[in-house]
């Protein structure tokens, strides 16, 4: 009974995310010109007229079908890392919990310019909280790798954790050179960088994988070369 309900509430959850999501981008003004070049996941849920005024609600609604989805996979990813990394898997997990909190909040407080909440403009506190989230998740994911090799699991089978690494540090290294490129020159334009260089392309690119990754987690069966 307990498996039906869940199976069936995955499936509503997925059906919202689904349909929240694409809300959200079909109710985008046509004249804001949404891409995921020059758009971060959070102008979706941005009330600001030069965002998402019409769709943002179907955005806090699909995406917080997703937050709840991925808490499902981490709850099961912890289930099964228990008897492979024991109290580790509870360090990690209470980290990527922490980091799905964050990130939930942060759907709830949008990214805006026309409030303020404790002090600050509510779009930095939205800011500040999705950029708190990435050191738990890193901590969380860095956590359950190494036990994991540790244990005995062999690398080649911890291929995803090198994937994600690689997608880090590829991203970080194109964010950097266009850094580089505009401290040198002036007059191009910082935000959101063109083409390869863009801060919301890679924004994009990490937090798809992401959930792909918890996916994989969540149903991952790990061999250690150690039995």
């Amino acid at each position: 009974m307990a498996a039906f309900i869940q199976r069936h509430l995955r499936g509503f959850l997925t059906a919202v995310a689904i349909i929240g999501l694409v809300a959200a981008w079909w109710r985008y003004p046509e004249e804001n010109h949404f891409s995921i070049l020059r758009c971060t996941i959070s102008f979706l849920g941005s009330p600001d007229a030069d965002h998402n005024p019409d769709g943002f609600r179907f955005y806090q609604v699909g995406m917080s079908a997703v937050v709840l989805l991925l808490f499902g996979l981490v709850w099961e990813r912890h289930r099964r890392l228990r008897g492979e990394i024991g109290w580790i898997a509870a360090c990690s997990s209470a980290a990527i919990f922490l980091a799905l909190i964050l990130i939930f909040l942060s759907i709830w407080i949008a990214d805006t310019r026309g409030s303020r909440m404790f002090g600050m403009r509510t779009g930095d506190l939205h800011t500040h909280m999705a950029i708190l989230a990435i050191p738990f998740m890193t901590c969380g994911i860095l956590l359950d790798g190494v036990a994991l090799r540790w244990r005995g699991v062999r690398t080649l089978d911890l291929w995803p954790f090198h994937l994600y690494g690689l997608i880090v540090l590829a991203g970080g290294a194109a964010l950097l050179s266009w850094e580089e490129m505009c401290h040198r020159d002036p007059t191009l334009h910082h935000w959101p960088g063109p083409g390869i260089h863009s801060t919301p392309l890679w924004e994009w690119i990490v937090f798809t994988y992401l959930i792909a990754f918890l996916v994989w987690m969540a149903h991952a069966k790990f061999q250690s070369s150690k039995r």
